[in-house]
């Protein structure tokens, strides 16, 4: 973007860390389980960081490391160790973390964001910390958090803007999701995003970097948004004023405020040789076979992008609409399993595209309204075959079909029940619409008169009968039956 003289190019990276969907903690075998748990229930003198306790690894969470990794197209490193990070906070009972940096589990991988390729620096296990809460002007810890295993995602500052940073995170939450190996809810803090900014800025033929930030406590995709725009701009505005640029003692930690959607400085941000990384002395070094990873890799189900492709080519959709029917995986085989039995009925490959159309705007609108997401056991798919079936064939007309979704999303029936309850199976019986189009001829004088000097104007009355019958009415047949007796 150009601003002045001055060409901006946004430098982002994101590390995102995923708390894994396993039973016990990363080193002990405490319950993992601490979203709305009583404080310090689910703890052990290992996790408690007592003298003398020593770490056990959880082989399901290195496995579901390696999972990721190969997922993520990354190189899966056979040999591997732990190491402690070294750093003071009351939320970390040892005085560090048990975690991964000179040869993490998985390294040089890529997502694709579009067209456009997001380069992986690596995904390593680690595990989390305790939970600060303060109520007033104290602070108190809960270590039900602690050691709760946890991968971390590091990106190569490839994005360019707020929207694919975005884009990206939705593009993780949906793969370790199909992957199974995370719930990736930012609310309950099993996924928690920081990213890293600075600006590329060319100025009179010259190129300068300013100082990069990296950005704490974001707790929503919209959130993380909102802070990468809020420091393109602040960093714009601050190297106007003082033509400040990066060097390796300007690094910022900088917190985001949700309310007033600004950052605020916190820290110089530290460098590696600032947490004097050792190799973790109490855990031996982690080995995984060529076969050992071949099996892990065989556990991977059809990935989001894998199964658009198929539901392009094997039900006709578009690309827009195949990517929309392979958001989540459970709705996805809810939606496979009814594509093929509407097709299968309807003999018609068209019947794809008429399904996502009818499913997608009214669900969406309603999820979108209500801020909730998808309960799969609203939806039972042979409800919405019957409704397909019966809007395609004419007997329900489009608009009744859409309001039909959500009522039965909402009040969990069918919606050919609600129809008939209601009354709004589309009325086909001539004799009945010939007494609406009467009495509507009747009431509107001035719109048949429009109406035969043009023709174009049938709409309204169109409308008004729509209007009178509940929105039952077949609108084919009325406006067939309109033009007879206008006639």
């Amino acid at each position: 973007m150009k601003v002045k003289n001055l060409i901006i190019s946004p430098i982002i990276g994101l590390e995102v860390h995923l708390e894994l969907k396993t039973k016990s903690k990363m080193f002990c075998g405490c319950s993992a389980n601490h979203f709305h748990i009583d404080p310090n229930t689910h703890t052990c003198p290992v996790c408690l960081a007592l003298p003398g306790a020593l770490p056990v690894p959880n082989q399901t969470a290195l496995d579901y490391c390696v999972k990721l990794g190969l997922a993520l197209n990354c190189r899966i490193n056979q040999y591997s160790f732990f190491e402690r990070k070294n750093y003071f906070y009351p939320d970390l009972p040892k005085g560090y973390q048990i975690s991964q940096y000179q040869q993490p589990l998985s390294v040089g991988g890529r997502v694709k964001i579009g067209d456009r390729t997001i380069r992986i620096n690596r995904a390593h296990m680690e595990e989390d910390t305790a939970k600060s809460l303060h109520p007033s002007n104290y602070t108190l810890i809960d270590f039900n958090r602690s050691g709760v295993p946890l991968v971390e995602i590091v990106s190569e500052p490839d994005l360019v803007s707020a929207v694919e940073a975005k884009k990206y995170l939705n593009k993780i939450q949906q793969l370790v999701r199909y992957l199974n190996i995370s719930d990736a809810d930012i609310e309950k803090g099993s996924m928690r995003c920081e990213p890293t900014i600075n600006l590329k800025i060319q100025k009179d033929g010259k190129t300068y970097y300013t100082p990069i930030v990296e950005v704490k406590n974001v707790a929503s995709l919209t959130g993380v948004q909102n802070a990468v725009n809020f420091e393109i701009d602040r960093q714009l505005k601050v190297f106007q004023k003082t033509s400040q640029t990066k060097n390796d003692t300007n690094k910022t930690t900088r917190g985001w405020d949700a309310d007033k959607k600004v950052t605020f400085l916190q820290r110089q941000k530290e460098g590696s040789s600032d947490y004097r990384y050792f190799s973790e002395p109490d855990i031996p070094p982690v080995n995984y076979s060529q076969k050992q990873i071949s099996q892990i890799k065989q556990t991977i189900p059809e990935l989001p992008e894998e199964k658009a492709k198929r539901f392009q080519q094997k039900f006709g959709l578009s690309r827009s609409g195949a990517a929309l029917m392979t958001e989540d995986r459970n709705l996805a085989s809810l939606h496979e399993a009814t594509l093929q039995a509407l097709i299968g009925k309807t003999k018609n490959k068209k019947s794809g595209t008429f399904y996502v159309n009818l499913w997608c705007g009214p669900i969406r609108q309603h999820l979108n309204k209500t801020k909730k997401t998808y309960n799969i056991s609203r939806i039972p798919g042979k409800y919405f075959l019957d409704l397909f079936i019966a809007a395609e064939k004419g007997e329900i007309s489009i608009s009744v079909a859409k309001r039909l979704i959500i009522d039965s999303y909402r009040l969990k029936k069918p919606p050919l029940q609600i129809a008939k309850q209601k009354d709004l199976l589309q009325l086909s019986d001539e004799g009945k619409l010939e007494k609406i189009i009467n009495k509507v001829i009747t009431d509107n004088p001035k719109a048949v008169k429009d109406y035969q000097n043009n023709p174009n104007t049938i709409g309204f009355l169109i409308g008004q009968v729509m209007q009178i019958s509940g929105g039952s009415a077949n609108p084919q047949l009325v406006q067939r039956i309109l033009k007879k007796l206008l006639k």
